[in-house]
């Protein structure tokens, strides 16, 4: 079986969505709290998901809530060249979803969703942190 890089993109981060709800439901966290880490890693996954890019740029969705995300995601990311600083702006919205949610229910630690969109950082620039380390150990 091929897989197109769309496929490849898929699977690699829903079986890591899959091993981070399996983890995370037999810890002792609430399951508000889950929700948010899962919000912050499928709000990255989302984002960072290639065929959606390239819709978007179609013009029926020139006024669509999605390409707005992306372009506040594309706003976000643009005031940093950092690697750590770009990923926290990054995880920025997330965050303000779960205040809003947290704001209603007034449950879970809505600042979990950070965890969720750091996890999807490190898995998604997994090769670039491994050669930093690489580069480190070799600097030793």
């Amino acid at each position: 079986m091929h897989l197109n890089t769309d496929n490849k993109y898929l699977v690699t981060y829903l079986i890591a969505l899959f091993v981070l709800t399996l983890v995370l439901w037999f810890s002792s966290i609430s399951f508000q709290t889950l929700n948010y880490i899962l919000l912050g890693f499928c709000w990255s996954l989302t984002v960072h998901a290639p065929s959606l890019k390239e819709k978007l740029e179609l013009k029926k969705y020139k006024f669509s809530l999605l390409r707005f995300v992306f372009g506040f995601d594309k706003f976000l990311s643009s005031f940093s060249e950092n690697f750590y600083l770009k990923s926290l702006l990054r995880a920025l919205p997330p965050i303000l979803l779960s205040l809003l949610c947290f704001l209603i229910s007034l449950e879970g630690i809505f600042f979990a969703s950070l965890l969720g969109s750091i996890y999807f950082e490190v898995i998604f620039n997994r090769e670039k942190i491994y050669n930093f380390i690489k580069f480190r150990k070799e600097g030793l």
